[in-house]
């Protein structure tokens, strides 16, 4: 029995010491590691796509990716791979292209980050005025300009839209 007794705390303080130990060696909190893996590299972004939008985060740890294609084309992906499709019309689409022809699409910053728990971090994926490819990510709570919050509200619209009605 005494020996039970201490190969458990034995055990416990192995425990908290290696808590303690992962707690005082973790880097300042970063955004999410699942962003950089099922983003598509920004060279892959292809001349048929307008933009991509990368959802992920939450209490119940939401990963859901939106391609816009120039064409009208909406393809959502969600976690586990199913897809839902949805074919608008192009003026359904204006609003978003206006919004990323303007330059505040390439004077946004790579990064803006926050501290918190359950916060979602949102991808976008898009050619800035000049063509060049640019991503930008964002989480909740963040400082973000006017322009990135209205970008997203635009997107999480075409999302709506596309898990409600989407086939």
């Amino acid at each position: 029995m005494r020996q039970r007794v201490f190969c458990l705390t034995i055990l416990a303080v192995l425990m908290l010491s290696a808590c303690a130990r992962a707690s005082t060696n973790s880097p300042t909190p970063t955004l999410a590691p699942t962003v950089a893996s099922t983003i598509a590299p920004a060279e892959s972004l292809g001349d048929d796509v307008l933009a991509i939008y990368h959802k992920s985060g939450g209490i119940a740890g939401i990963v859901e990716t939106l391609v816009v294609h120039q064409g009208g084309q909406l393809e959502l992906t969600q976690r586990g791979g199913a897809t839902k499709t949805l074919q608008v019309d192009h003026a359904m689409l204006q609003p978003l292209r206006r919004m990323l022809e303007q330059k505040d699409f390439g004077a946004l910053d790579a990064r803006y980050q926050a501290m918190g728990a359950d916060l979602f971090t949102y991808t976008i994926t898009a050619r800035e005025i000049n063509g060049a490819v640019k991503t930008v990510t964002t989480m909740d709570s963040a400082k973000t300009p006017a322009y990135l919050g209205q970008l997203i509200a635009m997107l999480e619209q075409l999302r709506g839209s596309v898990a409600k009605n989407g086939q």
